[in-house]
């Protein structure tokens, strides 16, 4: 292939200019079997209503299926498969379309899937919503089979209408993947937090020294403790170690002050008071009633 073949807008379709189309998917499969690699010159919003294939969009794989919907930007390279079995709806646009309507050259940018900047050209829709935009692309095409009589006015209303549908599930989308990958954060550090506590409660009881080898604040650690432990970093940390202590009791015939001193307290009163307070009786009056 010398050369990229490039698709420009048939504006004259319906017996006077109109920069808007709706075309079914069956219907570019002509284009797409003569030519898979090609370049558009203007908006091309491709809606899958049935199938599964993968799509390529300036070298990006998108594995495409029922409820996905390709946003592409003018000049970006396309290629399909030879002959797609995907069926749905396309809506084209040139750029004037809106801007002679809006007076804004920087409009569609404002669109996130439009804009050049974004993550991906893929959006994916839950059923309601993409049936709801279905509704609305037959809307468009309605108007535009209406010739000479169609309304711009109209066209662009609805057109702008699935826009903003299309950018309030691209920002559900984007939020739900940020909480996601916050979750997945925080999932990452507590499972490391619980186990540098198995590893350094004999070591340390400083909630900085374990936030120092995550390598995150105090302040997060203790956030992450009381959503996902429900206590605070000190009150786990503390709470493995009064476990200790119960095994020491239990098991060994060490003296609270040897206990105290093992588990690193500055002092065997201090151990005295926090394990009272924790376990609700002092070391010796645990230790003797075990022995009953």
């Amino acid at each position: 292939m010398k050369s990229i073949v490039q698709y420009h807008f048939i504006n004259e379709k319906y017996g006077k200019t109109l920069l808007i189309d709706i075309v079914p998917l069956s219907e570019i499969n002509k284009y797409i079997e003569k030519e898979p690699i090609h370049r558009l010159t203007f908006y091309d919003i491709t809606f899958i209503s049935s199938g599964n294939e993968n799509v390529f969009i300036n070298q990006t794989e998108l594995n495409i299926r029922s409820g996905d919907v390709i946003c592409s930007i003018p000049g970006e390279i396309w290629s399909w498969p030879k002959q797609t079995e995907m069926q749905g709806y396309v809506l084209l646009f040139e750029e004037e379309f809106l801007f002679s309507f809006f007076n804004d050259k920087q409009f569609l940018n404002k669109f996130r899937y439009l804009n050049h900047g974004r993550s991906s050209p893929l959006i994916r829709l839950d059923k309601k919503l993409f049936k709801t935009i279905v509704a609305y692309l037959e809307q468009i095409n309605d108007e535009i089979q209406l010739g000479v009589s169609s309304s711009e006015h109209v066209l662009r209303a609805l057109v702008y209408l699935i826009l903003a549908l299309l950018e309030r599930a691209e920002a559900e989308t984007l939020k739900a993947t940020e909480t996601f990958i916050k979750e997945e954060q925080a999932n990452r550090h507590i499972q490391a937090f619980v186990k540098l506590v198995d590893e350094y409660y004999l070591q340390s009881h400083d909630v900085q020294f374990f936030a120092d080898k995550l390598f995150i604040s105090t302040n997060y650690l203790n956030r992450m403790t009381k959503e996902y432990l429900g206590a605070t970093s000190k009150s786990f940390i503390l709470n493995r170690v009064i476990l200790e202590a119960k095994n020491l009791l239990n098991y060994t015939s060490l003296s609270i002050a040897e206990i105290s001193n093992q588990l690193k307290f500055e002092t065997p009163n201090y151990f005295y008071r926090l394990f009272r307070k924790y376990v609700g009786m002092t070391p010796k009056q645990y230790r003797k009633l075990l022995s009953v």
